[in-house]
């Protein structure tokens, strides 16, 4: 049939504004049961003729050539075309040539089955696709292309926004010349590329370049397998790697950079933090301007002072902990914080070296120093305590203030100072000064080469000198003082017992009081006193002549050694000559007794070296075990400390420290958890005990369903 149709009306059909307007209600039933309406084009009241073809039940085909063929084929529009059975073409030029396919806008085309072309040269080109927006093309199944110029090139793919290019099957690219040009890849903002399989592309000029990749963030870049950029020009360059923040950089493979400017440039290597970076293999650095630069480095610790680092690890396995903390060396271990501000925390500078405590400095290689302000200056020197320093090969300071200048020295408690090589000073105030020279005790003064100064205020100031007890003094060349203000003051003398005086050169002095003024005398007793050269005295002799009764005899030996005693009354009986042979024979025997003395008196001397040996060894062996106690105290200190952070939804890294306490001894703790999945975390943490500067670790994961 034929219906007659005013142009206007027709127009307005064309733009939306009207499905149909019927001029009247005269129909021509055609041959074929479609029917074609004519127009009235030159606006003169009668409708003319457009050539229109429909060719189908229920096909409609309006327009000059407009052809409609197929059944239920709509075709609205000068030379448009509807060829698939349920087609629909509006426009100038359309075409809709697929079952139930759409065509709206100039050349138009839909040519795939329930395909929909919306706008001028629209290019809908396969089974399912949509293609809306001047020069849009869909190719592929369920493909959709919305935008100027838009391109769905792929099953499945979406391109919607001037310029988009989705090329992959299931790409999606959403934005102004955003594209995404591998299978299932996202790409969405102004210019935006997703180019890998599953990659993912968000922001202006964001680019995912490889599989699994994802760029989040304007001019963000991820190019690497999984890798992942987050943040304003954020680059993650490496398979596996992960840069969060802007302007962030991991360009190692495993690398993770998390903070402004952070960067992660070595494999596995982590920097956390604004400007913190990593330039060693598996390194970490954590805070504000940290740098680990050397093969698993770590550098924990932020910039105060405004400088170029905050906490720096220069060498390979370097760790620094602490606010502009240093480890320069190979193995160099720091930990403290810059406590007077000039920059510099704790600073290890040497191979294996550690510095623990604000402003520690080990300087050395194999140096330890431990507490504020403790300074170990000489390779494998050794100090504890605040303000201590060992500045000598093998030196070991132990306490405040304590000092050992000498290699192999070695200083115990308060401002202890072992001054030379091989000097030892145990004690507060102690001192020793001289080659294997030993202090022992509170202000113990050992003053000379092979010195020995044992017990509080004691003193040896000869080479070779030995002095012990309380307050004891040997103050000439190997010279023996034992007990309280025992004093030897002549060359080799011996003084034993509580204020016994040895003064003469050889001399001895034993017994509480004793006094030997002479040279080689000997004075055994309760105040004795020898104050001629070679007199002996025993003070027990005059007590004993004071208790005789009776008659007085004469002391008498045979030749065999035998004495005797010859009373008074006897004494005209002997000859002249027996007199003096008997007198020669007593002298004889009294030689003997002083040479038995005198032996006596070396094996004296020989237990009391023994005695004082078996001291040192118990002192030894009182230190370990006072140390093993400290050091268990400090790992339980360091067992309640270390706390794992709990991860909050939706973040991805924890970190925490902690102070623990036990049995007069504390320890500190870093302790760090990182996401490793939806369900699943790993953590660890490392601490140090803050008197014996022992460091314990521990690492774990967990798993939850």
């Amino acid at each position: 049939m034929q219906i007659s149709i005013d142009k206007r009306l027709v127009l307005a059909l064309m733009s939306g504004t009207a499905m149909m307007a019927v001029a009247a209600p005269a129909m021509a039933q055609t041959a074929n049961d479609g029917s074609t309406c004519q127009l009235d084009t030159d606006g003169d009241g009668t409708p003319d003729d457009t050539n229109a073809t429909a060719a189908g039940e229920d096909a409609l085909a309006c327009g000059f050539d407009a052809s409609a063929n197929g059944p239920s084929t709509t075709a609205v529009g000068g030379e448009s075309s509807a060829t698939g059975p349920g087609a629909t073409a509006y426009g100038w030029q359309s075409e809709a040539g697929a079952e139930r396919a759409t065509a709206l806008g100039h050349l138009a085309t839909p040519q795939g089955v329930r395909s929909l072309a919306v706008g001028e040269n629209a290019d809908a080109q396969t089974d399912l696709s949509t293609a809306i927006g001047n020069e849009t093309i869909a190719n592929g199944t369920d493909a959709l292309a919305v935008g100027d110029s838009a391109m769905a090139m792929g099953n499945s793919t979406s391109a919607i926004g001037g310029e988009s290019v989705a090329t992959g099957p299931g790409a999606t690219a959403v934005g102004w010349q955003s594209e995404a040009g591998a299978e299932r890849a996202q790409a969405f903002g102004h210019l935006a590329t997703a180019q890998g399989v599953r990659s993912l592309a968000v922001g202006e000029n964001a680019d995912a370049q490889t599989d699994l990749s994802t760029a989040i963030g304007n001019e963000s870049i991820a190019n690497g397998t999984d890798a992942l950029a987050v943040g304003d020009t954020a680059m993650a360059m490496g398979n596996s790697t992960t840069a969060v923040g802007g302007e962030s950089v991991a360009t190692g493979p495993g690398a993770t950079a998390y903070g402004w400017q952070a960067q992660a440039n070595a494999e596995r290597s982590t920097a956390l933090g604004h400007l913190a970076a990593t330039d060693g293999f598996a390194a970490v650095a954590v805070g504000e301007a940290a740098a680990a630069q050397g093969r698993g480095g770590i550098a924990i610790g932020g910039n105060t002072d405004g400088g170029s680092f905050g906490a720096l690890a220069t060498d390979d396995a370097g760790i620094a902990l602490g606010s502009d903390a240093e480890a320069r060396q190979v193995g160099a271990i720091s930990l403290g914080s810059d406590a007077d501000g000039d920059g510099d925390g704790a600073v290890a500078d040497g191979v294996d070296a550690m510095a623990m405590g604000a402003d520690a400095m080990a300087t050395g290689n194999s140096t330890t120093a431990i507490g504020g302000e403790s300074v170990a200056t000489g390779p494998g020197a050794t100090t504890f305590g605040w303000q201590s320093e060992a500045g000598a090969e093998r030196a070991t300071a132990l306490g405040h203030l304590a000092t050992a200048q000498g290699v192999r020295s070695l200083a115990v408690g308060e401002n202890a100072d072992a001054q030379t090589d091989l000097s030892t000073a145990i004690g507060n105030e102690s001192i020793a000064n001289g080659t294997d020279a030993l202090a022992i005790g509170d202000t113990a003064m050992a003053m000379g080469n092979s010195t020995t100064a044992v017990g509080g205020e004691s003193v040896a100031t000869g080479p070779g000198a030995t002095a012990y007890g309380w307050q004891s003094q040997a103050g000439a060349e190997r010279s023996t003082a034992l007990g309280h203000l025992a004093n030897a003051s002549g060359v080799r003398s011996v003084a034993v017992g509580e204020a016994a005086a040895a003064a003469g050169e050889g001399s001895v002095a034993m017994g509480n009081e004793a006094s030997a003024q002479g040279a080689n005398a000997i004075a055994i007793g309760n105040g004795a006193t020898a104050a001629n050269d070679g007199q002996v005295v025993i003070s027990s002799l005059d007590t004993s002549t004071a208790s005789q009764t009776g008659g007085l005899g004469f002391v008498t030996a045979d030749a065999n050694g035998t004495l005797g005693l010859a009373m008074g009354p006897d004494f005209s009986g002997f000859a002249q000559q027996s007199a003096v042979d008997a007198n020669r024979t007593a002298i004889d025997t009294n030689s003997d007794a002083i040479a038995s003395n005198t032996s006596a008196i070396g094996s004296l001397q020989q237990l009391t070296a023994s005695q004082g040996a078996q001291i040192d060894s118990l002192f030894d062996q009182s230190n370990r075990n006072r140390e093993d106690i400290e050091r268990a105290n400090e790992g339980v200190a360091m067992a309640l400390a270390m706390e794992s952070p709990m991860l909050p939804p939706g973040t991805s890294f924890g970190l925490s420290g902690g102070v623990g306490y036990f049995g007069d001894r504390t320890a500190g703790t870093v302790a760090m958890s990182v996401r490793a999945g939806e369900n699943a975390a790993v953590s660890a943490g490392a601490g140090v005990g803050f008197d014996s500067g022992e460091v314990g670790a521990r690492a774990g994961f967990q798993i939850a369903w």
